[in-house]
């Protein structure tokens, strides 16, 4: 028992040492845990699995607020973790006559059990459109999980790197969908006009979680005692696509299907948000 209680008096009088001496090289107390607020103005798009359905079409500027917080492992090295809100989305265009129903209040059906292969020029409840493109906006609850590497105090500097992941869960969903509208010319459907339905919600077709990388590099810079500033640019790659695969509301080549009466297949799609993210916050 003596032999143990040496040996635990002795590692506990090592890490001791080598805390102290640490704490010596870097110049001040470090402190085993640090919390602070950040901001972060975040350009984002969508990037498509499904380059012969729909494709990028243009980037948003996006925006992201949060908490984040640090627990130290030793002098270089921490982990991170926090709770913030993100402000993501992206534009896409759709390259196989895709399209919808919508009732006469516009809200969405399961155009798959539409029955295009009946007579629809006399239809009055429904109305059919094709989608040209679509400017999605996601607001997503985002807690980060990463190892965060930092040089020593160089001048009051330290750089550092970050990689990691993000768990998110969307918040708010929202589509601006740039269509044209099919209307009956006789026996057959013509185009009647181009618009833009706004705030629509797929709610049949969105998976409700994400989860991707979070990488990037960095500086902070020391105020005072434990008070730093910091600036980091991150890169976000999201890993799930944020649609279910084969939609539920979406079909292809809605107007040959009207014009020929056959029954058109669910359309496939793909949006998995990626962006740039620049972090300005402070540390205490």
């Amino acid at each position: 028992m003596k032999k143990i209680l040496l040996l635990v008096s002795s590692i506990s009088l090592l890490a001791n040492g080598l805390y102290a001496q640490d704490n010596n090289a870097t110049g001040n107390e470090q402190k085993t845990f640090r919390f602070g607020l950040k901001i972060s103005p975040t350009p984002t798009w969508l990037r498509s699995n499904e380059l012969n359905y729909i494709k990028n079409d243009g980037i948003k500027l996006g925006f992201g607020f949060g908490l984040q917080t640090e627990f130290s492992i030793n002098s270089t090295a921490s982990f991170v973790t926090g709770l913030g809100g993100d402000f993501l989305g992206g534009k896409q265009t759709y390259l196989k006559g895709q399209g919808y129903v919508l009732t006469k209040d516009n809200e969405y059906t399961e155009s798959k059990n539409t029955k295009f292969t009946e007579d629809n020029t006399t239809v009055t409840d429904k109305k059919f459109y094709e989608i040209n493109s679509r400017t999605t906006k996601i607001s997503y609850v985002t807690i980060p999980i990463m190892l965060k590497l930092m040089t020593k105090d160089i001048a009051h500097f330290k750089y550092f790197g970050v990689f990691g992941g993000n768990i998110a869960v969307q918040t708010k969903f929202r589509v601006t969908d740039e269509i044209t509208e099919l209307r009956p010319n006789g026996t057959t459907y013509t185009e009647f006009g181009k618009s833009n339905i706004t705030e629509m919600r797929p709610d049949g077709d969105l998976i409700p979680v994400n989860l991707g990388l979070n990488a990037g590099i960095g500086a902070e810079y020391n105020l005072s005692g434990s008070t730093s500033v910091f600036v980091s640019l991150n890169y976000l790659r999201g890993f799930i696509n944020q649609y279910q695969n084969t939609s539920e509301i979406m079909v292809d080549q809605i107007r040959e299907n009207l014009n020929n009466k056959t029954q058109p297949k669910s359309s496939k799609q793909s949006a998995l948000s990626d962006g740039m993210q620049l972090n300005i916050g402070i540390l205490f």
